[in-house]
């Protein structure tokens, strides 16, 4: 039997910030136990930018897409977009000496 999903009216933003991937989610409970979650998360597609910028990836950052976005946006909070812009799963394809795409509109 299928777990049960109910809506609520509580906004995303009151639980991650307003620059997280889930600002814009919906918040759910989940199951007969209403375990409180977010609808599941669907990665965009990357629409490239004339604006975006290549990069290569330092040795002193390879796992660390964090610091690549406080060092490029001024706060660490978009290594997401970063990872989706380069088609990355895991901080751990973020590997030294790999050339990657820093998205122009972050802030979007």
């Amino acid at each position: 039997m299928a777990n049960k999903i109910e809506y609520t009216d509580l906004s995303a933003t009151d639980f991650v910030t307003r620059v997280s991937r889930y600002a814009s989610s919906r918040v759910i409970y989940y199951s007969d136990e209403k375990i409180l979650t977010f609808e599941t998360y669907k990665r965009p597609e990357f629409k490239e930018s004339k604006n975006d910028q290549v990069a290569v990836i330092p040795a002193g950052m390879e796992y660390r897409p964090d610091l690549v976005s406080k060092e490029k946006y001024g706060i660490p909070d978009f290594w997401w977009k970063i990872l989706e812009a380069n088609k990355m799963n895991d901080i751990f394809d973020f590997k030294a000496g790999k050339t990657i795409i820093l998205p122009e509109n972050a802030y979007a």
